[in-house]
């Protein structure tokens, strides 16, 4: 396979006379003696005049176009422009389903808090050892049950809120990097 090479557009005289190079014999036969050595190679693909390239390595580097390949960039671009629109709608959907959760939670702690407090009022006006008073006891049992559960229920919400706060701080900023990287390719 041959490899394509272009002079520089306005080539010093002195690079091609009395050079001294020899006639080089390139792998599929040609001669490459007449082949500027202004140019630089960097990677496989990419071919930039020598002043360049030192001009570039003076200032700290010469960023090449290809670190990534281009397929990867393809890929990559897919992954994030599909996960990260899916990343952000579920977590809209989680935080609206832990607004609910909470809400429901709240609900029912109160309810189990009232239901406790009116049991516990009618079973002090009933006759002692009465079925209805035993039977108001049993629904307080129940109640304050409930709404010991429902407090665990709201401490296992927290927790799942605070953890995927954190689990936000540390993605949003690898999205952010990435959406600033693509938009800059």
């Amino acid at each position: 396979m041959a490899t394509l090479t272009m002079q520089p557009i306005d080539p010093a005289p002195a690079a091609h006379e009395g050079s001294g190079r020899g006639n080089k014999v390139a792998e599929d036969g040609g001669d490459l003696g007449d082949i500027d050595s202004g140019w630089v190679f960097l990677g496989k693909s990419d071919i930039v005049p020598a002043d360049l390239a030192a001009a570039a390595a003076a200032h700290g580097g010469l960023r090449s176009s290809s670190a990534i390949p281009t397929w990867a960039r393809w890929v990559l671009g897919g992954v994030v422009y599909t996960v990260v629109p899916f990343y952000k709608r579920v977590r809209t959907y989680e935080d609206e389903t832990v607004g609910y959760v909470e809400t429901a939670v709240e609900v029912v702690e109160h309810a189990a808090e009232a239901t406790e407090k009116l049991a516990a009022n009618v079973a002090d006006q009933l006759p002692e050892n009465g079925s209805l008073q035993k039977a108001l006891e049993k629904v307080e049992y129940i109640a304050d049950v409930v709404d010991k559960d429902a407090e665990k229920f709201e401490a296992i919400v927290e927790k799942i809120d605070k953890y995927s706060d954190k689990i936000d701080a540390e993605v949003e900023p690898v999205i952010e990097e990435l959406e600033k990287e693509l938009n800059q390719l």
